[in-house]
């Protein structure tokens, strides 16, 4: 009985744990979609990006191409910047950061 229990409340407690963390990433998306809706778009050249913002979208286009790049503006006035990339078959939507760190990706994020 002990076999089965340990296990069984260990996965509970794991459950329990991540739980909030999936709330939180489930209620942040919902928050970017929203403020994509008005936010400012303007195409940019990949070469007027940071430094930081290439590099983090090179690293997502690894082995596919990088076919548009927006400087988004939300309200809040934060910067962001959006990319397209096509890799085969696949399209892959990327959201960084100034600074390099990622806060969207997949098909569609807008």
């Amino acid at each position: 009985m002990t076999r089965i229990f340990r296990p069984l409340l260990a996965s509970l407690a794991i459950g329990l744990f991540a739980l909030p963390g999936i709330a939180v990433a489930n209620q942040e998306a919902q928050s970017l979609h929203e403020q994509y809706k008005d936010a400012k778009k303007s195409e940019i050249a990949f070469a007027n990006l940071p430094t930081a913002a290439q590099n983090a979208i090179r690293t997502w286009a690894e082995g596919g191409e990088i076919k548009k790049v927006e400087q988004v503006t939300l309200k809040s006035g934060e910067i962001q910047y959006k990319a397209e990339i096509k890799k085969g078959k696949e399209k892959l939507e990327v959201a960084v950061t100034p600074d390099g760190k990622t806060v969207a990706r997949g098909e569609d994020i807008d």
